[in-house]
């Protein structure tokens, strides 16, 4: 799991790389590299996150991904991406109180 969470970590598929380490950390949950993995992955998501900045690249890879597609699909994730943009703080709520919206943002 090391492996492929390294390599979804280079194709700035952060959500399947830390994905990967914590399937790995199941299994042994003493695996240093698993552990480190998941740190610099967690990292890259907070500074993507503080910096505020888009990633074209990261973007291109997210919107190739047939989970990504499989999601951006979905009516209800629709709804809530609209609702997000034109009254922010209630969308916000309502993906506190949905558990699967909060998935599907997450990835």
């Amino acid at each position: 799991y090391t492996r492929e969470g390294a390599a979804h970590f280079f194709m700035k598929e952060y959500h399947k790389a830390l994905q990967a380490y914590e399937h790995g950390l199941k299994l042994d949950p003493e695996s240093a590299e698993c552990m480190q993995g998941r740190e610099q992955v967690l990292n890259k998501i907070s500074e993507t996150n503080r910096s505020g900045e888009v990633d074209e690249e990261q973007i291109r890879h997210a919107m190739a991904d047939p989970e990504i597609q499989n999601i951006l699909h979905d009516p209800q994730i629709n709804m809530f991406l609209k609702e997000m943009q034109e009254n922010p703080k209630e969308a916000q709520k309502a993906m506190m109180a949905d558990a699967k919206l909060q998935e599907a943002v997450s990835k």
